[in-house]
């Protein structure tokens, strides 16, 4: 369930609300507690901007995140105990957001080999030996073993560790400074392919011309590319039934990237509101995570039910 996003000793530390100690291990509720406060903080830390705009407030944050970790725990057949999702916690207040945005997250945080062989069927990645449930379609799949450099792969989970699925291919993420190309990305959210090399990503006022993902996106910064000298300018986020559009002179994008009802190139709209649980969606009025439109209706995860 882990979810991508400076390390927290220099932006304030989050700890582990209850890690078990002398009274055994932590109830599911605590540990998913614990890693949900302190992965929405690091995420508002690390990407202040995709926080707004899959999560629009700490408080969603932390309930949607818990709920996921939660629903995870109610998959069979797995070694995923609350001890390790509570030390998770822990360890997550001292990654890099480097490491997080590039999905390196510390050793408690990542999948543990379930009993499950290739070939069985799974919902949930925790159970499979390989650590990898390969799903085409919906909550369900196959376990399957995790692809070399080179291998075939239709998601980053379905490589070794290290890797990144890119045009159907497992490869080797280029570092800053290094050669990138489209087969060849750039490790992380913070670097992005200039002139066939990794570079940081770039703030406001910088020329974006000839690239538009230069700008740093993940702090509020888009390009514009309407403009004869297209450069990064501030990017604003609004939840829903708030304005949107071009406010005040300011691009301002919906939660969840919904529709902006009756904005204009000159009027601002409002922003439609997530669709919540059990209640009807569309694009456009997408759902909460970790709810995924079904369809026609946001849906909580079913991995739990999957046949083996």
């Amino acid at each position: 369930m882990v979810v991508s996003s400076t390390a927290l000793a220099a932006c304030g530390g989050v700890s582990a609300a209850n890690d078990g100690g002398a009274d055994g291990p932590p109830t599911v509720q605590q540990a998913c507690g614990a890693f949900a406060q302190t992965l929405c903080t690091r995420l508002n830390d690390c990407a202040p901007f995709i926080f707004q705009i899959f999560y629009g407030t700490t408080t969603t944050c932390r309930e949607r995140v818990e709920l996921s970790c939660t629903k995870d725990f109610e998959v069979p057949e797995t070694n995923h105990t609350t001890t390790e999702m509570a030390a998770c916690a822990t360890a997550a207040n001292t990654a890099t957001c480097d490491e997080l945005l590039a999905d390196n997250f510390p050793e408690p945080c990542r999948i543990k080999p379930g009993p499950r062989l290739n070939g069985e069927g799974c919902g949930s990645s925790w159970q499979c030996m390989s650590t990898h449930c390969e799903k085409t379609t919906g909550d369900c799949g196959t376990c399957a073993p995790r692809q070399a450099a080179s291998g075939t792969c239709t998601v980053t989970e379905g490589c070794t560790l290290g890797l990144v699925c890119t045009n159907g291919k497992c490869v080797n993420p280029s570092a800053l400074g290094g050669a990138c190309d489209a087969n060849t990305p750039c490790r992380g959210g913070n670097t992005y392919c200039n002139a066939n090399m990794c570079a940081a990503r770039l703030g406001a006022g910088s020329s974006c011309a000839g690239n538009s993902e230069a700008c740093d996106f993940g702090s509020g910064v888009g390009c514009n590319v309407l403009s004869a000298t297209p450069t990064c300018q501030p990017v604003a986020s609004a939840q829903g039934g708030q304005p949107c559009g071009i406010v005040n002179g300011t691009l301002t994008i919906c939660q969840l990237v919904n529709d902006c009802a009756g904005a204009t190139l000159m009027q601002p709209g409002a922003c439609v509101a997530p669709s919540q649980d059990g209640t009807a969606c569309s694009m456009g009025h997408n759902c909460l995570p970790p709810a995924n439109c079904v369809g026609g209706v946001c849906r909580l995860p079913s991995a739990g039910s999957c046949p083996k």
